[in-house]
């Protein structure tokens, strides 16, 4: 203000201050319209499609609620205490296979930090540099290769466009979800659940941005037909509920990587003694002798240059060209 009254009041001093301000501010929008120019668009999230439905939403709390209350949710708790953010854009397929791989509470028997043995994307380097996968992520071969690396059962579909399949899709999913509830009966055990769902799918189909996409199978609503889906790339979107339909949908297209459509993976611990399970039987053990450490997965090696084939899984072709939709 003392500025403003002291340039009406005096000419001179107006000249010299609209030169001051040019000097200083001239230059300094000169240099932000440079900055701006150069600089590329960036984006905080993106609004979800009308045909899915916010996480953060009354309509989610909803069917959130009834798929707890009907034990369609079984998932959700173990998958949620470890949800994390991708570290890389193109980190959705090792960041949701991490997750899922604590959610097991598989011990990588590796160290990740100081004296912690825990599951990121930057211990699951085995079939494919990390650096490669930063740039283009990873097919489902690669992702079912990484499973069976540390210490899990993976067993891929790649669904064709039949009612078959569908209804194939949706009774398997319906057991993961459920954590098989109906077949164990009394020895069911909601908090540790034996198998997640792993989904491949095209965000095109969903009306997102982007194309292939790797997410966790956190829940599912019969009453609405829907699927929670917990999204790894939550600086793009929220997790989100998704028709059953759709979703199957979205895993038809083909990967242009490998020319061939989506898919679903189911995945279990590969051995009986496991993360807290482990715990209690060593507890019970009268020495070490009698322990089943022989059932705990081994530490694998780290990926090499020019070595393709991790154990007897290889990361493309062999078995996995085999795989039908069953």
């Amino acid at each position: 203000m003392y500025l403003l009254r002291f340039r009406k009041t005096s000419g001179w001093s107006s000249n010299i201050y609209q030169a001051s301000r040019r000097k200083i501010w001239g230059n300094r929008d000169h240099s932000l319209d440079a900055m701006s120019s150069n600089t590329p668009r960036t984006f905080y999230g993106r609004s979800l499609p009308q045909n899915l439905v916010d996480y953060r939403s009354t309509e989610s709390k909803t069917r959130l609620c009834r798929a707890l209350q009907t034990g369609h949710a079984v998932p959700y708790l173990s998958l949620s205490s470890c949800f994390n953010t991708q570290a890389e854009p193109a980190y959705c397929g090792v960041s949701t296979l991490a997750i899922i791989l604590n959610a097991l509470r598989i011990d990588p028997q590796r160290i990740w930090r100081t004296i912690w043995r825990w599951f990121t994307e930057e211990l699951l380097e085995c079939c494919r540099p990390l650096e490669d996968v930063k740039v283009s992520g990873i097919t489902l071969e690669e992702f079912v290769c990484l499973a069976h690396c540390n210490g899990a059962d993976a067993t891929l579909v790649r669904p064709n466009d039949s009612n078959e399949q569908y209804k194939k899709f949706i009774q398997i999913l319906e057991r993961v979800c459920t954590g098989g509830r109906e077949v164990k009966g009394e020895t069911f055990d909601e908090e540790n659940p034996e198998e997640f769902m792993a989904i491949s799918y095209s965000r095109k189909t969903l009306g997102q941005t982007g194309d292939g996409h790797f997410s966790p199978v956190a829940a599912m609503d019969k009453e609405s037909n829907s699927v929670l889906m917990f999204d790894t790339a939550r600086f793009k979107y929220p997790p989100y509920w998704v028709p059953m339909e759709v979703l199957f949908q979205s895993m038809l297209p083909l990967d242009s990587v490998t020319g061939k459509s989506r898919g679903y993976v189911v995945l279990k611990a590969k051995y009986e003694y496991q993360g807290r399970k482990v715990a209690c039987n060593w507890s019970e053990c009268n020495s070490l002798a009698d322990c089943p450490e022989n059932d705990l997965p081994v530490p694998k090696p780290v990926y090499k240059s020019g070595q393709w084939h991790c154990g007897n899984w290889p990361c493309s072709g062999g078995p996995f060209d085999t795989i039908k939709p069953t």
